[in-house]
């Protein structure tokens, strides 16, 4: 069994990135149309922007539930 390129390593990874940054748009649009819960909106764009699955700690504990 022969090495992986660097091109077959990014195209096995590239579907994991377009979820995580589908992901992110959407919490991006929540914070903005929803507001959050507990911190205020910058401090949550942020997160959801800077900090690896920043948008699953949003959707678990920011996200305001109605």
């Amino acid at each position: 069994m022969g090495e992986l390129s660097i091109l077959q390593i990014f195209l096995l990874a590239l579907p994991f990135l377009l979820i995580e940054l589908v992901l992110r748009i959407y919490c991006v649009i929540k914070l903005v149309k929803e507001g959050s819960r507990n911190l205020n909106q910058i401090a949550w764009l942020c997160i959801i922007l800077l900090v690896n699955f920043g948008w699953a700690a949003f959707l678990l504990v920011g996200k305001r539930r109605y």
